[in-house]
């Protein structure tokens, strides 16, 4: 199977690389081929200017900045997300790359106001993540990254899509040993891909 992996953390030496190295050693290990994007290494660009948004809309040009990124997601079979939650979301560079990539005729097709996924190629989501607050807290809140990283994801993937949610809570306070069993079922998770 083919793996697009896509990370979003700025610093090389954060449980967040930590946990996206586990996830592309422990998919590789699978025997899967692994297109690894780490938005930050990539320098990616995450804002939408005001052409971007002006040609949102027209497939014929939309995906002209956006190409490589574009063909990447539509080679893949399976995608795996690793990035910390901040501020309740996802960070900065990882909400700009959907604004970005996630375009009509790209994720979602609308033919006479019926909306289709555009993923079909794509049968299975993970999203490896951590949270600043305890569970409680998040779950009284909503949990609105669970939702995106779920339910979002789900509704433009391949309609049979399985969707696993890996997350850490509360990672300011968490032990060695808890850290260990996290990585422990990340790895559990990416083998059994």
């Amino acid at each position: 199977m083919k793996v697009h992996v896509i990370y979003a953390h700025p610093l090389a030496d954060s449980f967040s690389a930590a946990l996206h190295e586990l996830a592309i050693k422990s998919l590789r290990q699978a025997g899967h081929a692994v297109d690894d994007l780490d938005l930050y290494r990539e320098r990616f660009n995450p804002v939408l200017s005001a052409l971007d948004r002006e040609i949102y809309h027209d497939p014929a040009i939309n995906q002209k900045y956006v190409a490589n990124y574009v063909q990447r997601l539509q080679a893949a079979d399976a995608l795996v997300l690793c990035h910390p939650v901040w501020n309740f979301g996802w960070p900065a560079i990882l909400k700009g790359y959907f604004d970005r990539v996630f375009l009509p005729e790209v994720s979602f097709r609308l033919v006479n106001g019926v909306l289709s996924p555009g993923f079909s190629n794509i049968r299975r989501v993970s999203t490896i993540t951590t949270y600043g607050s305890p569970r409680h807290r998040v779950f009284m809140l909503g949990d609105p990254p669970r939702k995106n990283g779920t339910r979002f994801l789900r509704a433009v993937m391949n309609r049979r899509v399985r969707v696993d949610y890996l997350a850490l809570y509360n990672m300011n306070n968490t032990t060695p040993d808890s850290r260990a069993r996290f990585m422990k079922r990340v790895r559990k998770t990416m083998l059994a891909y």
